[in-house]
């Protein structure tokens, strides 16, 4: 009598073999889509004059990070909630003390700026703070911050009676030479103004002791 001829059976089936196949990649889909999705984050504003949802992008150095979703009203009717899908890749600048304003169209003495806006709408504009904490809700400024002071450049302050044509972004010249601009102005309590002026860098040579500014806009 002959014995029986026993074969072990393999422990996969080849016909197993393509739908695992299509299981990792589903799986490396999934992860990629899950990586790659998009923050939602609130910017709160006084109000929402030129954004439209699914158009005004969040811009950073020329570079578009984000979208408006939608607009929604403050509970206590004191301003307007932005929803904004921000790009993933820049979770990291997502911090506490991140400056969001919104670029519209503005002519000072001696600048004109956010003059793109005419034709692609107003944008929001952002600017990474200086935190470790991650946020999802933020406070936007009625208009653009000043510069860090750790920027390379001269901050000084200037003091005049009287403001005239003088406005956040008026240059400052030297020879007929922009070398700077005004930040920002306060009323003191003596009654004059007090300008936050910058000088670039490469110009801060020329403020040294006995230097004068004056008003020479028309």
């Amino acid at each position: 009598m002959e014995k029986p001829l026993i074969r072990k059976r393999r422990s996969l089936s080849p016909i197993w073999i393509l739908p695992l196949v299509a299981l990792c990649i589903g799986g490396w889909l999934l992860y990629t889509s899950m990586r790659d999705a998009g923050i939602d984050i609130t910017v709160h504003f006084q109000d929402a004059t030129g954004i439209n949802p699914g158009k005004t992008k969040v811009i950073v150095h020329g570079i578009p990070v984000g979208t408006v979703k939608k607009l929604n009203i403050d509970p206590e009717m004191k301003g307007v909630d932005l929803v904004i899908t921000m790009d993933s890749q820049i979770r990291a600048a997502l911090v506490e003390d991140t400056a969001f304003w919104i670029v519209k169209p503005e002519v000072s003495a001696g600048r004109i700026s956010g003059l793109d806006t005419l034709f692609g709408g107003s944008y929001i504009g952002m600017r990474q703070g200086t935190s470790t904490n991650y946020a999802d809700y933020f406070r936007g400024l009625p208009e653009q911050p000043s510069i860090d002071n750790t920027t390379p450049g001269l901050h000084i302050l200037l003091e005049t009676d009287t403001l005239r044509s003088l406005q956040r972004g008026s240059n400052i010249y030297a020879k007929n030479l922009q070398i700077g601009y005004i930040e920002d102005y306060t009323l003191l309590d003596n009654g004059k103004i007090r300008l936050n002026a910058f000088i670039e860098a490469r110009y801060a040579h020329l403020v040294r002791t006995g230097t004068r500014f004056w008003n020479a806009s028309g």
